[in-house]
């Protein structure tokens, strides 16, 4: 149902037309637009809940007007503009009002999809998450981040989704943790799915020398710090949370058949939204780029620090060695610029950023025209000449792109992990999820190098049993 609202701009006093999706999935979800006339953002939230006192359209800065279009002629009289609103799909960008009654944004975007049901499942799938989010789990996150692991079991209820796991150690609090972000993004992967690309990876670091992984470990400064390193790429999992709400019409988008002839906006964002995240993203995974390229150089190279040969090379000043230690001093840009996607770790991160973007942010020296919502950044000593220009849209997909990459680098790193914690003599299993298929004489998918019947398999069947026996009971 669309329900019809007019904007009065607090600017220049235009009204726009607001065509505004009520129902769906989302509790509620950020409004924005832009006033064409004087490009005033108007900022709101729609509440759905019908159990909500608030249930409605609330505006930040703006005046509401009460209005249905003439039952006669279906027209909107005194109206300048139409902004189409919804908070799961991608939807017209502002336009001037010429008459009639607009399409709705679920009719226009029903023929861009494959499956309208998988779109509903996953935004139930979504709602639920982002509910328990933040009622819950999201404290579990902050005490990581404070360095506190004492309750983040019973914050997240000794559970790993709906299997019961006691964490009673860091690495099982930490493999509890990673559970959720695996949940909460489960649908932020294409093809492959999620499970499928993950598993791949892990049966792939399986494959590596363990004595260089233990010396690269060793190098990264051991158990602590390779906890501080994934607590540092958990942050981006944690602020992408607090924008996923204004991202989802492009997480819709992603799946559209046909993008090329699409010219869909999104009104649950502006650029000023969502910049900083990616900006932040961006730092915090160059950052930590080292770990996929020293993964690489093992599995390529046979040596964690070969850093002196191939792309490399050219890198000045060219006299110094190229070591472990020099690689971390380089900058993020240089880090960037010398990716080698054909190498097999630096390419499964598939990392969607651009530098000129960032340092358009960094520097204050980006444009957005917010009624195209045409992205532009310029070169930092020439201000007419442009380096970066995309829409809205594509960089809300690139921040999408961001918290998926930093969920593999999770991956990476508490894989690297959990082999430390084997030289203490630690070890603990993985979700169920991640067992699937496996025969009992493959190598376990945990990473230890031996067959599964003599690894975890023991510690999954219980758990499997457990949530079994769990469920006949309720």
């Amino acid at each position: 149902m669309m329900i019809n609202k007019i904007a009065v701009c607090p600017i220049c006093g235009k009204r726009t037309w607001l065509r505004i999706q009520d129902g769906g999935y989302l509790n509620e979800y950020p409004i924005r637009a832009n006033c064409i006339n004087c490009r005033a953002l108007i900022k709101g939230v729609y509440i759905m809940d019908p159990k909500s006192p608030y249930k409605g359209l609330h505006l930040l800065n703006a005046e509401i007007e009460e209005q249905d279009p003439d039952p006669d002629t279906l027209t909107m009289p005194n109206v300048d503009y139409v902004a189409e609103i919804s908070g799961e799909l991608p939807c017209k960008k502002v336009y001037t009002y010429e008459g009639g009654l607009p399409t709705s944004p679920f009719l226009a975007a029903v023929d861009h999809l494959e499956s309208v049901e998988a779109r509903i499942e996953r935004l139930k799938y979504f709602t639920k998450n982002m509910m328990d989010w933040r009622k819950r789990k999201s404290i579990a996150f902050e005490l990581l981040d404070e360095g506190s692991v004492e309750y983040i079991a019973t914050a997240l209820n000794n559970k790993m989704g709906d299997y019961k796991y006691e964490c009673d150690n860091y690495l099982k609090a930490l493999h509890c943790l990673q559970e959720v972000v695996l949940e909460e993004t489960k649908y932020l992967f294409l093809e492959p799915g999620q499970d499928e690309y993950l598993a791949n990876l892990r049966m792939r670091l399986a494959e590596l020398d363990k004595d260089s992984l233990q010396e690269m470990a060793s190098q990264m400064g051991g158990v602590e710090d390779i906890i501080l390193t994934y607590r540092k790429i958990i942050e981006v999992f944690s602020s992408f949370m607090n924008v996923y709400p204004n991202l989802l019409p492009a997480e819709t988008f992603m799946r559209f058949i046909d993008k090329e002839h699409c010219n869909d906006g999104i009104a649950t964002c502006s650029f000023g939204d969502i910049k900083e995240y990616y900006q932040d993203a961006y730092e915090a995974i160059l950052l930590l780029m080292y770990i996929p390229v020293c993964l690489d150089n093992i599995a390529t190279r046979g040596d964690f620090k070969a850093f002196d040969i191939g792309l490399f090379a050219d890198v000045k000043p060219t006299h110094i060695k190229r070591d472990f230690k020099w690689y971390r001093s380089l900058d993020n840009g240089t880090r960037l610029n010398k990716l080698n996607v054909s190498e097999q770790y630096q390419a499964v991160i598939d990392l969607p950023a651009n530098r000129f973007l960032r340092n358009g942010i960094g520097h204050n020296n980006v444009k957005y025209d917010s009624i195209t919502q045409i992205v532009t950044a310029f070169d930092l000593r020439k201000p007419n000449k442009i380096k970066y220009q995309n829409s809205l849209m594509s960089v809300a997909v690139d921040c999408i792109g961001l918290a998926r990459s930093a969920v593999i680098m999770s991956e990476m790193i508490l894989y690297i992990l959990r082999q430390e914690f084997r030289t203490e003599g630690i070890r603990t299993v993985m979700h169920p999820r991640f067992y699937k298929g496996i025969e009992p004489n493959m190598k376990c998918p945990c990473g230890s190098g031996i067959k599964y019947k003599k690894c975890c398999r023991t510690e999954v069947d219980q758990l499997l049993y457990m949530a079994e026996k769990e469920k006949k009971t309720q």
